[in-house]
């Protein structure tokens, strides 16, 4: 999932080699998400965005990842 961030040039808050992930994230990132993505908030930014924190899971599949990727 790192990769998906980068991707969308989203940058990362620390690189974590685990199944959690900190992207940071703008308040229209976040709108678009809202209600449809499962995240949390780790803290705000003086600028207006968010370091977020994103976790999958054995049951998270390819499809969940490709929707999250299409909300970015």
């Amino acid at each position: 999932m790192q990769l998906l961030f980068l991707d969308k040039q989203i940058p990362l808050y620390i690189q974590s080699p685990t199944n959690q992930q900190f992207p940071i994230l703008t308040q229209e990132q976040m709108k678009r998400l809202e209600g449809k993505v499962l995240y949390e908030i780790w803290e705000r930014l003086s600028d207006g965005r968010a370091v977020t924190r994103f976790a999958t899971s054995w049951a998270t599949s390819m499809e969940h990842i490709q929707q999250l990727a299409e909300l970015l």
